[in-house]
């Protein structure tokens, strides 16, 4: 059965070779994608699902989305630190005092923006086309959550994300880069609105939950759930994110353990994910996070009294601890070096639905049975707390008992309650100051945009 599964994914491959004529070194100094006449791309429904299949290669195609960024963040917060083999451009991370010459910087903003660029030309090309056939709006409506996806992703590190009137948005790009004319960032406001226009189309017209590797109707909805938490806008983030648990699309695991040891095979709670082998989708991850990207000594300590310790830690016979998550991922009985990266699973969003309705409603009982529900499933013992900052302050810790080492959400909690006033975020970090909580932008992007694009504050 998964056999089947990964003939679409060397399709995914196979597509994403017609995106990469040119190697982007900045998204404001960069060649046209096509070096064919545009109007011969996608002239057909066969045609726009291979270049979106193209798009979907983009999130498996190095490491950007899958080790880096979720490693990055998780050193910025509290869950991991550089490993054996890590250096001190690691270390800058998880000192959280970032140059805007670093290596990661430039790779994963260029690879982010290669993505958005190809989703570019499979919702621009494919929108065009004149068919009744539905899948149409569904390709143009997958290519859009991945859109949002990406969009999302660079304003959480390269954005003032948690001020929606601050001027310190992203690059927005709707249109193919058809030449290097630099483009100046969009506000924090203009690149939310973008981001849930695209998720509001997805919710639409996206298929229905059938993979966890594609894009679907509930993928978007709770997608926005999340981008509506960190808009601020609560309420409505807890209508979302209910509407998603409501729907049994999906649920969760039976335990913890399970999320890790299925992986992608016949899962329950993922909603979006990578696929991954051991030789089409071999990525490293695993491997990488042995030698490149550890779990930190906080986390570990956290972890001790939580009966999640042995299936999120694992030792070697030499005593050193290792990320179990992605630990000890198999392809037919065959040990990988590779692994996937949950963008999106069910517990998560819980948690989401458990601090939007308290902040946004009031609402403890609401609160405390999604909380419960995590702590129940993972056999700890439940919260009872009828005090609203207590319960907010359990909830971020949930969020790091639960999520800890995977995509580092941790370290958006803490500049999120940082910024609400829930925390001082020297408490758990050493910040020099509040510039830190964003990311520099790479320093070529900044020079070769002749003045269009300013540097974050403090940089």
């Amino acid at each position: 059965m998964i056999q089947i599964k990964y003939i679409k994914h060397i399709l995914i491959v196979t597509g994403i070779l017609m995106f990469t004529s040119c190697n982007l070194t900045d998204v404001t100094d960069v060649d046209p994608v096509y070096q064919i006449s545009e109007d011969k791309v996608i002239t057909n429904i066969d045609q726009a699902q291979t270049a979106l299949y193209g798009t979907y290669g983009a999130l498996i195609d190095g490491a950007s989305y899958i080790s880096y960024t979720p490693a990055i963040t998780s050193m910025m917060g509290l869950t991991m630190k550089p490993g054996v083999w890590g250096g001190g451009t690691e270390n800058s991370f998880f000192k959280n005092d970032v140059l805007s010459d670093n290596y990661y910087l430039e790779l994963i903003y260029t690879d982010m923006y290669f993505l958005i660029n190809n989703a570019n030309h499979v919702i621009t090309k494919t929108e065009k086309l004149e068919t009744e056939d539905a899948r149409k709006n569904e390709i143009v409506a997958e290519a859009k959550f991945l859109r949002a996806l990406s969009n999302f992703y660079l304003l959480r590190l390269w954005g003032e994300f948690f001020d929606e009137n601050s001027t310190n948005g992203i690059v927005l790009k709707k249109e193919p880069i058809v030449s290097a004319n630099p483009q100046a960032r969009a506000s924090v406001a203009e690149t939310y609105n973008l981001i849930l226009e695209d998720l509001e189309y997805a919710i639409q017209y996206a298929p229905s939950f059938s993979d966890t590797f594609y894009a679907s109707s509930i993928a978007a909805k709770a997608l926005k759930s999340k981008v509506l938490l960190y808009k601020k806008d609560y309420s409505n983030a807890a209508q979302v994110a209910l509407e998603v648990i409501n729907s049994n699309e999906r649920e969760l695991e039976d335990t913890f353990s399970d999320i890790f040891t299925k992986k992608i095979i016949e899962t329950k709670e993922a909603i979006f994910q990578t696929p991954f082998d051991n030789s089409n989708d071999r990525n490293n991850k695993a491997f990488m996070y042995r030698a490149y990207f550890g779990v930190s000594d906080y986390y570990i300590s956290q972890m001790e009294d939580d009966a999640r310790y042995e299936a999120a830690i694992a030792y070697t016979s030499s005593g050193s601890a290792r990320n179990n998550k992605f630990n000890n991922s198999v392809y037919n009985g065959v040990p990988l070096t590779a692994d996937t990266e949950y963008f999106i699973r069910l517990g998560e969003i819980y948690l989401i639905y458990a601090e939007a309705v308290l902040r946004g409603n009031d609402d403890i009982d609401e609160a405390l049975d999604a909380l419960n529900n995590i702590r129940e499933r993972s056999e700890n013992i439940l919260i009872s707390s009828t005090n609203k900052d207590e319960i907010l302050e359990a909830i971020r810790v949930e969020k790091v008992l639960e999520l800890g080492a995977e995509s580092g959400e941790e370290w958006y909690d803490l500049v999120r309650y940082h910024k609400e006033g829930n925390i001082d975020i020297n408490t758990y970090k050493e910040i020099s100051s509040d510039s830190k909580l964003i990311l520099p932008l790479p320093i070529q992007t900044v020079q070769l945009s002749e003045g269009l694009i300013n540097q974050n504050p403090g940089y």
